[in-house]
């Protein structure tokens, strides 16, 4: 799930915000009432709702596995955010978060030194990983004789980071696929999240509301918010936190 960006794929640009460095601890609770368009402070839940469930299902199915595919389900939904009139931008830079294993021990792990991740970066300010998720399906080669990943953290889509993701941005990514494969996979991922968002643009445009059901996936939205999945795997997760506690950062 990883990038050497010195295999020159994505073009590196200068560094367009310092805000994602953002680090904090908070619990759950419930948004206050939604904003009015005017005062908008984040994307709308209902957007988020649409983008972070179309993104991940249609990445999921064109892929097999989205957990391989940390770029392309960044850009793609860079693009989903942009049908909605939200300026969004693909990010790479180090990234790690806290795994916890199957004896309920937490780790470390993700991309950084010599390797790179990538995540979306709104016009509020908010890191958006949609990836982060299933992190635990994909296992590295240091952890092959050791216990498995059982919980990764969340999908996040917030201007406030907990403590245990770490995101250190170096710059704006930009999709360049060389491989026939690659763009075409690609581009029917495109397709299908276009395909919808537009469907619910039409809908929006007619005076409908959008269909606001989350993907069955642990998120940490805007104001706060914690959705959790069926299985109570952020529960798990946080339980696991909670006794071993929160071990040191790797930068």
């Amino acid at each position: 799930g990883c990038e050497d960006l010195g295999r020159g794929d994505p073009i590196r640009r200068r560094l367009v915000s310092d805000r994602l460095d953002l680090h904090a601890a908070f619990g759950s609770q419930d948004p206050g009432d939604e904003m009015t368009e005017s005062s908008l402070t984040h994307t709308p839940y209902p957007i988020i709702a649409v983008v972070s469930r179309v993104v991940t299902q249609v990445v999921d199915r064109v892929t097999g596995d989205r957990v391989q595919a940390p770029l392309m389900v960044a850009a793609a939904c860079t693009e989903a955010l942009k049908i909605y009139g939200i300026e969004a931008r693909v990010m790479y830079g180090a990234s790690a978060w806290i795994e916890v294993l199957e004896d309920q021990s937490a780790i470390w792990t993700g991309c950084w030194g010599e390797n790179f991740y990538f995540w979306t970066a709104t016009q509020f300010g908010e890191v958006v990983d949609l990836n982060v998720s299933v992190s635990h399906r994909q296992r590295a080669n240091d952890q092959l004789d050791g216990p498995k990943p059982m919980y990764s953290p969340p999908m996040l889509w917030s201007a406030e980071v907990p403590r245990f993701y770490r995101y250190q941005p170096e710059g704006i990514a930009e999709l360049e696929l060389t491989d026939m494969q690659d763009k075409g996979q690609f581009e029917r991922v495109l397709a299908g999240v276009r395909e919808h968002c537009l469907a619910d643009v039409a809908k929006m445009g007619e005076g409908e509301l959008l269909e606001s059901e989350f993907a069955n996936e642990p998120m940490i939205a805007p104001g706060r918010r914690m959705l959790d999945d069926s299985k109570q795997s952020f529960k798990l997760y946080d339980r696991a936190l909670s006794v071993f506690g929160v071990p040191d950062a790797p930068f």
